[in-house]
């Protein structure tokens, strides 16, 4: 575990798009699935980003990239696939939050060293 954050822009991202998740509830009244759904994985994505910058370990990554994953699914297991807005707001957010965690785990891999034998 190191404590340096791969890239602290596109960690801050995450933690932009985790808010502007949880804020999206509010615009989902009539759908409660949704509004549920966004305001809980908008918190959890705020929070993991959070520790990140805080203490970076490669658990908060593997944790957004579960969480950006869900909820780029989640419309469709969810049933609200058919309702436009949450659906893509879902989508994009989600989608982006995976790539960005994917693209910090493997900026924080190290190379692996040299080998000793010949």
């Amino acid at each position: 575990m190191t404590n340096d954050v791969p890239n602290k822009g596109l960690e801050w991202t995450n933690l932009i798009l985790g808010a502007t998740l949880a804020c999206a509830a509010f615009m989902f009244p009539g759908l409660p699935a949704a509004a549920w759904n966004a305001g809980i994985v908008g918190v959890l994505i705020v929070t993991w980003s959070a520790v990140a910058l805080y203490r970076y370990a490669t658990w908060t990554e593997w944790s957004n990239l579960t969480l950006g994953c869900w909820a780029l699914v989640a419309p469709f297991l969810l049933g609200f696939g058919s309702a436009p807005t949450p659906m893509w707001t879902h989508v994009l957010i989600g989608a982006s939050v995976a790539t960005i965690a994917a693209i910090q785990l493997m900026a924080s891999r190290k190379a692996p060293a040299p080998s000793s034998s010949s």
